[in-house]
């Protein structure tokens, strides 16, 4: 079998994220595994956690731990509740605030407004071999307080987000590695 290899496409900013912007556009629901590491001051070892991811538009976000403790976080619109050993308890005050902007940047992330919100986030586009990296960082005070800078990977042929890193301000750093993606897309 001859399989015929093509130069990967050179995409300027503008282009790199039109062309994301289309992709998320088209999408409907997205169910993809995850792992999760963790690295911080505050612990000895790296902190890995599994689980599974499902998104449907317009604004329902399941983030399910499956490993090494079960815990659920679901957010549908504004409301944001965490389920854990059977019981579900909605969040309020800063645990709320917290968990409603990270459920804010994983949407916008799927749906590709973060890329666009120059209120919230100055963007920079780069290449690395297959992959799209964008630098988001923050730009109002509150979000800065929580995150230095945030870095999303995409795969320049599919334009799958592969890999998110949150980099905090506090030094410590999540990355999250998307696996078994699976997209709905609308008509």
């Amino acid at each position: 079998m001859l399989l015929l290899l093509l130069p990967a496409l050179t995409l300027d900013a503008q282009e790199a994220r039109e062309a994301i912007l289309a992709f998320s556009a088209k999408v409907k629901a997205v169910d993809c595994d995850f792992t999760q590491t963790k690295e911080s001051s505050l612990l000895a070892d790296t902190a890995v956690s599994t689980g599974h991811m499902t998104y449907r538009r317009p604004a329902y976000l399941e983030w399910q731990y499956l490993t090494p403790n079960p815990l659920s976080f679901i957010a549908e619109g504004e409301q944001v509740s965490i389920i854990r050993e059977g019981r579900t308890e909605t969040l309020t005050g800063n645990q709320g605030r917290m968990m409603r902007e990270m459920t804010r940047m994983i949407v916008g992330n799927i749906e590709g407004s973060a890329l666009t919100d120059e209120k919230y986030f100055q963007s920079q586009f780069e290449e690395a071999g297959d992959t799209l990296i964008v630098t988001l960082i923050p730009k109002k005070r509150e979000m800065q307080k929580m995150w230095s800078r945030l870095l999303l990977y995409y795969d320049k042929t599919s334009l799958n987000a592969t890999r998110f890193e949150l980099y905090e301000a506090s030094g410590d750093v999540t990355t999250i590695t998307f696996s078994k993606i699976h997209y709905d897309f609308s008509e």
